[in-house]
């Protein structure tokens, strides 16, 4: 295991101090929020790091489950990451849609997390977050997070080319993608997938631990959008949906 909770403490520091930094110099809070937020969850991991292992110490539990409950309402910050990046006209046209579908994604990552006995079991290997008890343990390299969670579509969906990743993944791949891609934030959407899925696939083959780097990479995908020249070119002003070419300001 090659991270570790001094590490995460310190990404986390970084994380925070750019945050309040940047909001400091009046940066628009749809950047430093996010940013927050997912440095919260590298705190929270470092935390995790001091029972790591321990699956009957109740911090451990209870990490466990805030690790999953933060990662249930992660969609409303990728997305207000994402509206920040399309015309200030069409977000306010959207924004109340938007962040009303990222609460039922939220609604139905909680949804899988209840053990119905209707529902049967998560199959472990295969879903993220999956395993016989809540407990964070060791990776490949990082935490691997495992709860028991319920079976919902967790058999191949023939319908969805036979998507058996579990009512959390998809949920969230629709709330985080599909959704700020279809309102024309599809720079950033490429962008969150080489920092988050892509590079999370390629550091771990364990399902369990897929979420912990993906949420460590977001910290460095919240300040390349925040402080380095990638963010200008994430700005999107004409999309399909959009009525005619629009400006970043009414």
């Amino acid at each position: 295991m090659c991270w570790s909770g001094e590490a995460s403490g310190v990404l986390a520091a970084v994380g925070l101090t750019t945050a309040v930094y940047v909001a400091y110099k009046g940066e628009s809070k749809e950047l430093w929020i996010p940013l927050t937020y997912f440095s919260l969850m590298e705190l929270l991991q470092a935390l995790t790091y001091v029972y790591i292992n321990l699956c009957d110490n109740p911090n451990n539990q209870v990490l466990t489950m805030l690790g999953y409950l933060h990662i249930a309402f992660q969609p409303f910050f990728v997305n207000m990451v994402a509206m920040y990046f399309i015309p200030e006209s069409v977000k306010l046209k959207i924004r109340t849609t938007v962040y009303a579908l990222c609460s039922i994604s939220s609604i139905a990552m909680l949804i899988k997390m209840y053990p119905f006995a209707w529902a049967g079991e998560c199959v472990q290997g295969v879903e993220g977050f999956c395993g016989a008890q809540t407990c964070s343990v060791s990776g490949e390299w990082h935490i691997a997070w495992q709860m028991p969670l319920n079976g919902l579509m967790s058999q191949p969906v023939e319908w969805l080319f036979g998507f058996n990743w579990g009512l959390h993944a998809f949920s969230y791949i629709l709330a985080a993608f599909y959704l700020p891609i279809i309102y024309g934030s599809w720079r950033f959407v490429g962008f969150h997938y080489l920092i988050g899925p892509w590079i999370s696939d390629v550091t771990t083959n364990d399902p369990n631990e897929y979420c912990a780097v993906w949420c460590l990479f977001s910290i460095a995908l919240c300040v390349s959008v925040i402080k380095t020249p990638i963010r200008k070119y994430l700005h999107v002003k004409k999309w399909p949906f959009y009525q005619t070419e629009v400006g970043d300001s009414l």
